[in-house]
């Protein structure tokens, strides 16, 4: 059994600097040795193909030679062919079990790119929120190892939380800033209403306040014909949607794996304000980059007749009515292009959005990778219609992107770039990290003697992934560290950039490379969400490694309860003294333990209520140990003991002890909740920290 107990743990760790946990990019072959993504080029056309059953359920089995596959009406020979699987869960455990998945992938291990476009610039408030619990459900219990996902609304929003990332942190930090856009029109799925001579806010169309203060214009009947003098700020609407999808293609394209784009709206009205054409382009671009969209409308069932929340105003009734019918049919109509047109489809009629999700998962599970080279192997740069078939089964479904335009799109390169530099930019911007060298990046906090929150970083760098030249003795190398810290708006308030000159003994070497080398570095920030991005580059071999993490700071001068990081270490022995040092050695930066041993934790309990003129407080604290999302040891709730150099009620210093000795080698999870029981709010009550260590 784990055991805990309250230890004097030296204070000392609480000045140690916080290291961020990396990860890496490595090329792999399959088993036949072809490669794992098979990319668009000059030579090669790749399709992404779904076969269902009448279950709706993914077909696997099929061969090369089961697949017809024709552009422009022209058989063509099938030249790559794979199968990929992107579930590993049942349905069943996806309703039991909520799973720590890995916080940082490389590009062999992506299998899923999932993007939730949220399209709060044409969606009813309510809506919005139910969106945002379909997603926060997936994040818990529906995401799998290898996905790599996105939240993105379309009105806009912070810079920190609009990226790819296996980070379930950051996913949920993304779905929780989802919000309705404020001048949403609550009859319409787009916030305004053009009236027929295309003339927000005339004479003939006075402007209203409508349900809950938000300004509404009443509905006039359309005798314009569409897209005839559209109204300015639908159309602005539009375009920016579209914008917006655009954008995410093009982030999406150089990214490996099946690529999903759910796209949650009420529609938009294309005709009414002349943007086929924009419409068109958009779903050019996706076939392009072998982006498939689903969509979904979260209106659900909607018997299309006039409702309370209406505003008829002067209006003849069967003229709203028949209005309303056009918008909604239109808005449907847009939906259904974006789905069909690039080989997803559209989730409609349901009050059940969460169904709409769950489907397009089941029918992803497995897909099959179809390759071709063009005739002649050359792009003529004309629009080239798809056709897939599977021979011999009329009873399965066939779904896959209707077309592809036919010309390069190879992203022109500077010639005065320096191609390292460039290399370099990609790589530390990107959301898959590179693990040609090992890193391990972990952040921490807590106050300074001013109660000012400090972050503190450990980057710990895997020496035995190096190359090192032996000359004179000693085993030298050169390495390009970069790194910065961003805030939640995208903002780059810390940068480096250094380079560190290796020249070791060779009782200095091999200890580096069993220990590998730790870099700090400290720095004094405001309350608020940050993350770290740092890379390492070997100078003669060119290798690199990558890595990425983030922290959330809280006020600590404000009167909510609140946690420091959680720091750990190996215990002290009989004399008092630890067997490694605070802040020193790969225990600290990677949080490795031996299989039996001990692992002491230490954590600032911040603004704790208390009661009486000395300052009592009635503070609880309970452990758990998960793995995989599963609590595999709970502890009792206890007392919270001060340690030395407390200063209670303000700063607790407090801490404890486990014993590994009964879990096997592996990663775990401590999550360490505290509870102030002289607060009668439980949003302010209770608080939680986590770290991840692991058991060798």
């Amino acid at each position: 059994m784990i055991k805990r107990k309250v230890c004097g743990f030296v204070t000392a760790i609480l000045l140690m600097v916080s290291a961020l946990s990396g990860a890496g990019v490595s090329q792999e072959k399959n088993k036949d040795g072809s490669d794992n993504v098979v990319r668009i080029s000059a030579q090669l056309v790749q399709i992404d193909v779904i076969v269902t059953n009448k279950a709706g359920k993914a077909v696997a089995g099929l061969k090369r030679e089961d697949f017809e596959l024709y552009d422009n009406n022209k058989a063509q020979d099938i030249s790559h062919f794979a199968y990929e699987t992107t579930r590993s869960r049942s349905v069943q455990q996806e309703l039991d079990e909520t799973r720590a998945l890995p916080k940082a992938i490389t590009a062999p291990e992506v299998k899923r790119v999932l993007a939730f476009v949220v399209d709060t610039l044409h969606m009813k408030p309510e809506n919005v929120y139910r969106t945002r619990q379909m997603i926060e459900n997936f994040i818990d219990k529906q995401m799998e190892p290898g996905d790599l996902a996105l939240i993105l609304p379309t009105a806009g929003g912070s810079g920190l939380f609009q990226q790819f990332t296996s980070d379930q942190r950051l996913l949920r930090r993304a779905a929780d800033r989802l919000r309705p856009f404020l001048f949403s029109n609550d009859t319409t799925p787009f916030r305004s209403m053009g009236n027929p001579f295309g003339q927000s806010g005339s004479a003939a169309s006075p402007m209203g306040m409508g349900r809950g203060g938000r300004m509404t214009q009443p509905r006039l009947p359309q005798s314009r014909l569409p897209g005839a003098n559209p109204d300015p700020v639908e159309e602005a609407d539009v375009r920016a949607t579209l914008g917006t999808l655009n954008n995410l293609i093009n982030s999406m394209k150089q990214l490996p794996g099946r690529k999903l784009a759910l796209f949650v709206s009420e529609g938009l009205r294309i005709f009414q304000t002349d943007t086929s054409q924009d419409l068109r382009q958009t779903t050019d671009l996706a076939a392009r980059a072998d982006v498939v969209f689903y969509t979904i409308d979260p209106r659900g069932l909607d018997p299309l007749m006039i409702s309370a929340a209406d505003d008829v105003g002067d209006q003849d009734p069967t003229d709203f009515l028949n209005n309303k019918r056009d918008d909604f049919r239109e808005s449907q109509d847009s939906l259904n292009a974006i789905a069909l047109d690039t080989g997803g489809k559209f989730f409609r009629d349901n009050n059940d959005i969460k169904r709409g999700l769950a489907n397009m998962l089941d029918e992803n599970s497995g897909y099959y990778l179809l390759g071709f080279q063009p005739e002649g192997s050359k792009w003529d740069g004309k629009y080239h219609k798809l056709k897939v078939a599977v021979r011999g089964h009329s009873d399965l479904t066939v779904s896959f992107r209707k077309g592809y335009v036919a010309q390069d799109d190879k992203p022109r390169v500077k010639e005065n770039v320096d191609p390292q530099v460039a290399e370099n930019i990609a790589a530390i911007n990107s959301p898959l990290v590179r693990r040609d060298i090992d890193l391990q990046l972990t952040p921490f906090y807590r106050d300074d003697s001013k109660q000012q929150p400090v972050i503190t970083t450990l980057l710990h760098i895997d020496a035995s992934q190096l190359h090192f030249n032996q000359t004179e003795g000693r085993y030298k190398d050169m390495l390009k560290l970069v790194g910065f810290v961003l805030d939640t708006n995208g903002k780059t308030v810390d940068g480096f950039s250094e380079e560190l000159a290796l020249n070791l003994l060779p009782e200095h070497y091999e200890q580096s490379i069993k220990n590998g080398f730790l870099a700090t570095r400290v720095l004094t920030v405001k309350p608020g969400i940050y993350q770290m991005r740092v890379l390492v580059r070997e100078g003669d071999t060119g290798k690199l490694g990558t890595a990425n993490n983030y922290i959330e700071v809280p006020n600590l001068k404000s009167d909510r309860l609140a946690l420091s990081s959680i720091f750990t270490s190996p215990p002290r022995d009989q004399q008092g003294k630890t067997s490694e040092a605070a802040g020193q050695g790969a225990t600290l930066s990677q949080r490795r333990f031996k299989h039996g041993s001990q692992m002491e934790y230490m954590l600032i309990v911040y603004n704790a209520a208390s009661e009486g003129h000395e300052s009592r407080t009635q503070l609880e604290m309970r452990t758990r140990v998960m793995q995989g999302g599963r609590a595999i040891y709970t502890g009792q709730n206890r007392p919270v003991e001060p340690l030395v150099e407390s200063a209670p009620p303000r700063r607790i210093i407090t801490g404890g002890t486990l014993t590994l000795g009964q879990l096997v080698p592996g990663d775990y999870t401590l999550e360490v909740t505290v509870t102030d029981k002289l607060r009668k709010k439980e949003s302010r009550a209770v608080v939680r920290q986590e770290i991840d260590f692991s058991v060798e």
